[in-house]
């Protein structure tokens, strides 16, 4: 059906506060990629994306209870969270890891350290020095990087931070681990583990430069939990004390990063047609009517949501006769 019919629906969606959506985001797990592309299509036509996802992580963040699980799981918040970033941080994964994935891929030296991986035990050394060399180079990157990053994006991690201090005012990290679950853990270190992926290059790695990303990736997420590698892999010890000595360079920048009081103007240059997107997130509600019915019986935003639903699914009815008299007369 053509975008207008869905107007009841999207003007549901759209209200303040987003209860509809945060409803479908805690019944629909399974449909939880199909809800966050359409949800973010949507609301970017609107030139309310960040509206969205700061809504959807601040509503997570007062359901948790441990900092330590927090955005860890798969939920309608991270989905959103991943393609967002994914699209619109192209040119701060430039900045930040582009020429450190060029060295590595370029590199005939491996930075493996783990043991059992190793071509030879002789190669060890090298390898380390090669790492930390590497690490060293991928730090200063990213930490010189932060006005790389959208604008949006970091308005968001400020939201975020914010939100996770106002929750846990005595937990000293997680204004630093609630920005550096998105930024490393589903961002940069992602990036690093599959460049081609993000864009950053058109091969696939070989096989070593595979594995030097993964190291670097690796190290860089302990630096980014704030937490030195322990005994069960003590080959990687070598590199604590290059997280002990950039802890406070990681505090510091994702304080920078997350430093932007509001996201900006958006950017709608020409609103585009979100029919298929509408029709898709009508999809999803019919799938979930039951659920739904029930959560209406005590929600009159969902109630009204139920009644949009069965009425667009008449509405769609009539238009497949509509179409079906139309070729068949």
């Amino acid at each position: 059906m053509p975008a207008e019919e869905y107007s009841p629906l999207q003007q549901l969606l759209l209200e303040p506060g987003l209860e509809s959506v945060k409803t479908l985001a805690e019944l629909c797990h399974a449909d939880r990629a199909p809800l966050a592309t359409a949800l973010l299509r949507v609301f970017r036509a609107e030139g309310r994306e960040t509206e969205l996802l700061r809504e959807l992580n601040t509503a997570e963040i007062g359901r948790e209870t441990e900092t330590s699980t927090l955005f860890r799981a798969a939920s309608l918040a991270t989905t959103l969270m991943d393609l967002y970033m994914k699209a619109e941080c192209g040119g701060f994964l430039q900045a930040a890891v582009l020429e450190t994935v060029l060295r590595l891929l370029e590199s005939k030296q491996s930075a493996e350290l783990n043991p059992a991986k190793m071509d030879s035990l002789d190669d060890a050394c090298n390898n380390a020095e090669f790492l930390l060399q590497i690490l060293d180079q991928v730090a200063l990157s990213i930490f010189t990087s932060p006005e790389a990053c959208p604008r949006p994006v970091r308005y968001i991690c400020g939201c975020l931070q914010k939100a996770a201090v106002a929750k846990w005012p005595d937990e000293r990290h997680v204004r630093t681990r609630v920005v550096s679950g998105f930024v490393f853990l589903r961002l940069l270190c992602p990036a690093l583990l599959n460049p081609r992926q993000f864009g950053l290059v058109s091969e696939q790695p070989s096989p070593s430069a595979t594995r030097s990303l993964v190291m670097v990736a690796k190290c860089l997420q302990n630096l980014a939990n704030l937490v030195e590698f322990g005994g069960k892999e003590p080959y990687m010890e070598v590199v604590n004390p290059f997280i002990l000595k950039n802890k406070e360079r990681m505090v510091v920048f994702l304080d920078q990063l997350s430093a932007v009081g509001d996201p900006g103007e958006p950017r709608i240059l020409t609103k585009p047609d979100t029919a298929k997107e509408l029709a898709t997130l009508h999809h999803i509600c019919v799938a979930h009517l039951k659920e739904l019915q029930t959560v209406a019986k005590i929600n009159q935003s969902i109630k009204t949501l139920v009644t949009v639903t069965e009425m667009l699914a008449k509405h769609k009815q009539k238009y497949l006769e509509m179409i079906r008299d139309g070729i068949y007369k």
